[in-house]
């Protein structure tokens, strides 16, 4: 009996010690995953004055660290050991989109493979950049009381809807300019006179300038009632310009819509959105009314209407809108 029990138990110890031993040598084998995060650039940003992009990233159980840049069909590679990279780019000043992705590389997983993590972060166009900043002024601006509801009778009224546009181009033109004309400081042109517009109403379109004189707009699409035509083929015409609206286009109309008769600017926000035919816009002063005999303009941000509502608004003799785009060859100078 007392042999049985001495037996059992020495079975007993050595089992345990051989869990014991498994289980250690399980935990001792086990590595934790990397982790990457990215500091800089973040979304919604491009690169900064000069064509610099400064890429930051930090990792957890991470041994090595790669970072990779790919613009303008180029791809560049820089690694580092650790857990951390920074690491600041001389850009050719690109014009389109860009891309930033860090991976970390730590230790073998259970199979005996490399362990690694990635974070990749896009890098926003200087035109994207260029809407982007012009959207958010308009919104910080519509929750401003200065502009909300500002004067817009006079010329130079921060209310009048041409001079809202302008302003959100104003603004940040000047980090800008043109591949083909570098030199040349950009500007919106002003609305072409009632005489230049004629036949058609003043208000259907800007002044003509060209990129020679520093306008970076062009005419992406315009429509402008044509007598010899039926009303459904105009009204098709019209159609066609909203259709192709997108976001970060100028809009310079001529019409009798519900709020007003005449003609109005605006910055649309959104591409036209087929599903539902609508258009999102900021302006100032298509909403308006009185304060003590003066004319005063509302703003809108997101202003939503059908793509329809316009060519009702539009599609009448001697009216006319024209749609205007910004030149993609714009680089943050």
């Amino acid at each position: 009996m007392k042999r049985t029990i001495a037996t059992a138990l020495l079975l007993l110890l050595l089992f345990g010690i051989g869990l014991c031993e498994e289980e250690e040598t399980s935990f001792l084998a086990f590595q934790a995953a990397p982790n990457i995060t990215i500091l800089s650039p973040t979304p919604g940003q491009s690169y900064d004055a000069g064509g610099k992009l400064r890429v930051q990233a930090v990792g957890k159980n991470v041994k090595r660290m790669e970072l990779t840049f790919v613009y303008d069909g180029e791809t560049v590679t820089v690694t580092r050991e650790g857990e951390s990279i920074d690491h600041t780019f001389d850009t050719p000043q690109y014009t389109k989109s860009a891309a930033v992705t860090v991976t970390g590389y730590g230790g073998l997983d259970p199979y005996g493979y490399e362990m690694q993590s990635s974070q990749t972060v896009t890098v926003l166009a200087p035109r994207e950049k260029l809407f982007a900043d012009m959207f958010a002024l308009a919104y910080k601006n519509y929750h401003d009381p200065y502009y909300s509801h500002a004067p817009a009778q006079e010329d130079w009224d921060r209310g009048v809807c041409k001079n809202f546009v302008m302003r959100m181009f104003d603004t940040f033109k000047d980090a800008y300019a043109m591949k083909e004309y570098p030199d040349l400081a950009l500007h919106m042109p002003k609305n072409n006179s009632k005489k230049n517009c004629a036949p058609y109403d003043y208000g259907v379109e800007w002044r003509i300038e060209t990129a020679e004189e520093g306008s970076p707009f062009e005419i992406a699409a315009s429509f402008r009632y044509d007598n010899a035509l039926s009303k459904e083929e105009n009204m098709q015409a019209c159609r066609d310009v909203l259709h192709s609206v997108q976001a970060g286009d100028f809009f310079q109309m001529a019409g009798n819509y519900y709020y007003g008769n005449g003609p109005h600017s605006l910055l649309f926000i959104a591409d036209y959105d087929p599903v539902t035919d609508e258009v999102h816009w900021t302006d100032s002063n298509m909403k308006n009314d009185k304060v003590d005999g003066y004319h005063w303009g509302y703003m809108q941000y997101d202003a939503v209407r059908t793509a329809e509502w316009f060519v009702n608004a539009i599609c009448m003799k001697n009216r006319g809108c024209t749609l205007y785009r910004l030149r993609d060859d714009l680089f943050i100078k």
